[in-house]
């Protein structure tokens, strides 16, 4: 069931449409692309189609519902807006950046970022002016291309591009754990919550992580040692070491190991002097003193640098904001063997600390993000590996006495088809990227 339409998305299309039919001269029709019927669908005299659709709702299901609309439409000019919480979700604006590359590799003319609607109902004049630059240049790119497509019942599919013959090697963002703690510490205690284990131990024990389970304690910290600050709420007559395999080996003990892990990881990147933004589930970089954070490492013969926080200004140098590399980290089973998944992203901040309202960040967030391509990415999960790593040739976080181990390089695997000119492609950015003091992502 397709979701009602609230107030803004009604008055988004009411706008739109208005503005079409000034600029363009179009017709307006509710018109019924390949069986849906669009938000807004004109046509200019000359037979220029433009489709633009309306996504407020930030569900899922109701996202990929929209851009398969997209997708199987035939207008010769299509244009999607979203709500800010639409634009503040990294795997929304990725996907729908595949979806206009995709789109725009056929022929039709599709703008390549996500419009925010709540600037088309508050600024009349980036209506008046921006949007519809916008639209007024994706029609002149159809009517210079000469590709406008009749308004047909039926139309031909454009012909599905196959892989080139070629080896290929494909790098993922998944690094295995080499080593990982073989012994968990066990006891039993009163505490049965979380909050009462800070009550009794102070914030200190965040340092420490540790899972309730079965009125026991669970944790990678010698309970054993006089020095364990578990001490004062275990029964320490009752001290067991449990096998890591056996936890592996039990689908419900592998989640609670899991989260261990990621407890641990949580802790490192901590240490790491980084920020761990709960609303989103990631870690994010901070500026060092107020200052840039700047990361330097030698690739090959050249030092790169990367600034992991930066501060960006105007031109009468007033602070815009600044710009966080931000990721989410988290350890994975794959049948019985660990990996650590890196998944890169940015955020924005108004002076290194403090977020924005969530429209001026989804803005910004999708000005950004659709501009990490798969070289990009790929760049950038590697950096991500070098930071935790600390240049080393393993990522090593501490468990106790014991250690998790993570290899810096990623995994790998062949295939024998790919795309000849992705290499090339990938190539020249590695060769750009070099030539420069600095890497910005």
């Amino acid at each position: 069931m397709v979701p009602s339409e609230s107030s803004e998305h009604k008055k988004i299309k009411d706008l739109i449409s208005t503005r079409l039919s000034e600029w363009t001269g179009a017709s307006l029709d509710e018109y019924p692309s390949s069986g849906h019927e669009l938000d807004v669908f004109a046509v200019t005299p000359d037979g220029v189609s433009i489709y633009v659709e309306i996504i407020w709702s930030p569900t899922s299901r109701n996202f990929h519902r929209d851009m398969s609309m997209i997708q199987q439409s035939d207008a010769n000019v299509k244009i999607v807006v979203g709500s800010p919480r639409i634009l503040s979700k990294e795997d929304y604006l990725r996907e729908f950046s595949k979806i206009a590359i995709s789109q725009r590799r056929i022929g039709v003319a599709m703008h390549g970022e996500l419009i925010d609607g709540t600037r088309i109902i508050e600024d009349v004049h980036y209506l008046e002016t921006e949007f519809k630059e916008i639209v007024l240049s994706l029609i002149k790119q159809v009517e210079s291309q000469a590709k406008i497509t009749p308004r047909q019942k039926w139309i031909t599919p454009p012909e599905i591009p196959h892989g080139d013959e070629k080896e290929e090697q494909l790098l993922s963002n998944l690094f295995p754990v080499r080593e990982h703690p073989l012994t968990i510490f066990s006891a039993p205690t009163k505490a049965r919550v979380d909050l009462d284990v800070f009550r009794q131990l102070g914030a200190k024990i965040i340092s420490y992580p540790f899972v309730l389970k079965s009125k026991k304690i669970y944790t990678f910290d010698n309970l054993r040692k006089i020095s364990s600050p578990f001490r004062p709420i275990i029964s320490t007559e009752n001290i067991a070491e449990e096998r890591v395999s056996e936890w592996i080996d039990k689908s419900d003990m592998r989640n609670d190991l899991i989260r261990l892990y990621n407890l641990l990881l949580r802790e490192f990147c901590l240490n790491r002097g980084m920020y761990y933004d709960k609303d989103h589930r990631r870690f994010v970089c901070l500026l060092e003193n107020d200052k840039d954070n700047i990361f330097t490492w030698r690739a090959g013969s050249k030092f790169v640098r990367r600034k992991v926080a930066k501060r960006v200004y105007g031109k009468e140098g007033d602070l815009l904001y600044c710009r966080h590399y931000a990721a989410h980290l988290r350890f994975i089973f794959i049948d019985n063997d660990l990996f650590l998944k890196i998944e890169p992203t940015i955020t924005f901040t108004r002076d290194g600390y403090h977020t924005f309202r969530l429209s001026k960040l989804a803005s910004l967030m999708s000005r950004w993000l659709p501009r990490q391509y798969n070289s990009s990415y790929l760049l950038t999960v590697r950096f991500w590996a070098k930071y935790l790593s600390k240049l080393d040739v393993v990522i090593s976080i501490p468990a106790g006495e014991q250690k998790i181990e993570v290899a810096a390089t990623p995994v790998v695997t062949q295939m024998n088809v790919g795309i000849a000119e992705e290499a090339v492609l990938l190539a020249k950015s590695r060769k750009r990227k070099n030539t420069r003091n600095e890497e910005v992502a």
